[in-house]
């Protein structure tokens, strides 16, 4: 028996996550110890990230090539066409006559009868390159965004009217770009400089980040859950926009802190380490699997202080009215800022989820604020870009809740905010961060305080 090679296991993932209409992340986790080196695994990912991600440009380039439609090839077929035309048109370190040759042999061994359709329709792609009949960027400019940069239309034409051609482009080019593995120092158990000298003598290249005081870079790690200093808990995995949200919130030492919507545990744990792990946090998520997530990263961590618990952030059952210190409602969002990171997402999407969750927001913000107590801070965030869900959520609080005010962000945050716009947002209690803009996952937080019970 053959042993199955990166570019075979990448369209054997694929076909699995159009077949089952599986989470792409999930069918990777379950299939990449097939193979044994590290390279090889690294290889897979990309492909497979890489091809679902530029899945609407690679068909309109592989359709000017074929004489009847994509689908009506075997879903094999398909995905060994997208995968080797995404090496030939995206990726410049693989030489297109390796992606071509490898595409034909993998056709030649799974679906002979195809392999000089495939041989063809390839070297034409390389042949024509990126020099393709676009549609026109004036007249069609929804159509051209979508196809050049694949990106569902729904979310191309709200983009347009909200940001503006040039700013469009940026994002939709900012959301394919592969995402950087932001790292968060466990600092109950090491300082940031020495994991960063661990790491490094681990193998690991790093960089430290400018913005949040526990966060670093890493890169060529292989595979992380192998890595000593993760197995020891000396770190766990956060983008720096959701680490920046344990900074804003500013929890204490002692006090007593609710985390509405906690898992998979990120801010939790960051929420307890800032609290230097003395104190107590309640913890809740509505799925009973992911409240283990949660108590699995702490044990990690070695945190002791937060109590996770299944339960409806609707309700918070056994949760007084006033009595916590701090308030953090991390809500179920689109997730339309977080596109780089889950390659698959896009696709999975509807515009009319955008509609129907600020209500399921607004009434967890509105059940968490009134456990705040009076003096205390509430914090509302999503990982999301799209004003239905920030801003005019924030606004419907607002104007419902007169008792608490909202905090300027300028001296709450760890970094110096470089734009006026930003710094207009801030001073109002709220910022949005952008991909394009900021260089780091979409978000949105915002902060308020209770003034009176």
């Amino acid at each position: 028996m053959d042993k199955i090679t990166s570019r075979a296991l990448a369209v054997q993932i694929l076909q699995r996550i159009e077949e089952e209409k599986a989470y792409a992340n999930l069918v990777m986790q379950k299939s990449l110890h097939d193979l044994s080196d590290p390279r090889e695994r690294q290889l897979t990912t990309l492909l497979v990230n890489g091809t679902l991600k530029h899945r609407l440009t690679l068909d309109y380039a592989l359709r000017r090539h074929l004489r009847k439609p994509l689908s009506q090839l075997p879903h094999e077929v398909r995905w060994i066409l997208r995968i080797s035309a995404l090496q030939v048109l995206y990726l410049s370190r693989i030489p297109a006559a390796v992606a071509i040759n490898e595409g034909v042999e993998l056709t030649k061994k799974q679906q002979g009868k195809y392999t000089s359709l495939v041989n063809s329709v390839l070297r034409r792609v390389l042949e024509t390159g990126w020099e393709m009949p676009w549609p026109s960027q004036e007249k069609e400019p929804v159509r051209y965004l979508s196809l050049r940069y694949s990106h569902p239309e729904w979310m191309v034409k709200r983009w347009l009217k909200r940001y503006g051609m040039a700013d469009t482009e940026a994002l939709c080019q900012a959301n394919n770009e592969p995402a950087p593995v932001w790292i968060r120092t466990n600092t109950l158990k090491i300082s940031r400089a020495d994991l960063q000298a661990r790491l490094e003598e681990e193998g690991v290249k790093v960089t430290i980040g400018e913005r949040v005081p526990e966060s670093l870079m890493i890169e060529e790690f292989g595979s992380l859950d192998q890595l000593p200093s993760f197995q020891e808990g000396l770190f766990t995995v956060q983008d720096e926009s959701s680490q920046l949200i344990a900074h804003v919130l500013n929890p204490q030492a002692g006090q007593k802190v609710l985390d509405a919507c906690g898992a998979p545990g990120g801010k939790t744990t960051h929420l307890a380490q800032r609290m230097e792990n003395q104190g107590e946090i309640l913890a809740f998520d509505i799925h009973p699997h992911k409240v283990k997530l949660i108590e699995d990263l702490a044990a990690r961590l070695g945190i002791t202080i937060i109590r996770a618990q299944a339960g409806d952030a609707r309700e918070l059952a056994g949760v007084k009215d006033a009595s916590c210190h701090k308030v953090l409602v991390d809500a179920p969002c689109s997730g339309l800022g977080v596109l780089r990171r889950r390659a698959d997402m896009r696709w999975h999407k509807e515009e009319d989820e955008i509609k129907t969750l600020p209500a399921l927001q607004l009434a967890i913000l509105e059940r968490a604020a009134q456990c705040v107590a009076a003096g205390g801070e509430l914090v509302y965030s999503t990982c999301t870009i799209e004003p239905e869900e920030n801003f005019e959520v924030v606004k419907a609080f607002r104007a419902k809740h007169p008792e608490f005010t909202t905090v300027d962000l300028s001296g709450e945050l760890p970094y110096s905010l470089a734009s006026e716009q930003d710094r207009k947002q801030a001073a109002k209690g709220f910022l949005q961060i952008l991909p394009h803009k900021q260089g780091m996952d979409g978000f949105f937080l915002a902060k308020f305080r209770r003034v009176e019970v």
